[in-house]
C-alpha cells in the first residue's frame, strides 16, 4: 500500500513529515493524507519522492510487499561501502537532512555545479594547486624559485 511505503520510506530515511512536506512544497497536513492514505501524491509529487527517498518509482509504486531497499534504502548501498561506521548517515542533523533532499531534487547538472562551490569552498583547489607547485620544485632536486626570478 502507498500510504504504508512512504512511511517506512520517510522514518528509514530519518526526515520528519514537516521535512517532506517542505520539499514538496505543501503543507505538512497534505504529506500526513499521503501516508495515512486520505490522499494519494499526484505524479510530480511521486517523481519527487523518489529522488528524496533515493529509491525508484516502483518501489514506490509497486503493489507487492515492499522489498529491502524500500524497507531499508540507504542500507543497500552502505553495506558495500559503509564499514563499521555505516550507521552514522542516521545521525545527520536536521540541516544536513535538509541538504540531501535539496540535492536529490536537482537536476545532474545541478549537482555536479553544487559538489564544485562545495569543494572551492573548502579549498581543496588551492591545496591541490599548491601541491603541484611543491611537486615541480621537488621534480627537479630543489625548490621552485622561479616566480622569485627577475627579468
Amino acid at each position: 500500500m502507498l500510504s504504508k511505503r512512504l512511511k517506512i520510506l520517510r522514518e528509514n530515511c530519518g526526515y520528519t513529515q514537516q521535512q517532506i512536506a517542505d520539499a514538496l512544497n505543501i503543507d505538512r497536513s497534505t504529506y500526513t493524507y499521503y501516508e495515512t492514505g486520505k490522499t494519494s501524491p499526484d505524479i510530480h509529487a511521486i517523481v519527487k519522492l523518489a529522488k528524496i527517498f533515493n529509491v525508484s518509482y516502483s518501489d514506490i509504486l509497486d503493489d507487492e510487499t515492499p522489498n529491502s531497499s524500500v524497507r531499508d534504502p540507504l542500507m543497500k548501498s552502505m553495506g558495500r561501502y559503509g564499514g563499521k561506521n555505516a550507521y552514522n548517515i542516521y545521525e545527520l542533523s536536521k540541516q544536513e537532512k535538509r541538504l540531501i533532499i535539496y540535492f536529490r531534487l536537482l537536476p545532474a547538472e545541478a549537482r555536479d555545479q553544487l559538489i564544485d562551490i562545495a569543494h572551492d569552498l573548502l579549498g581543496h583547489d588551492k591545496k591541490r594547486e599548491k601541491g603541484a607547485d611543491a611537486q615541480k620544485g621537488d621534480a627537479a632536486g630543489k625548490p621552485d624559485n622561479s616566480a622569485d626570478k627577475k627579468d
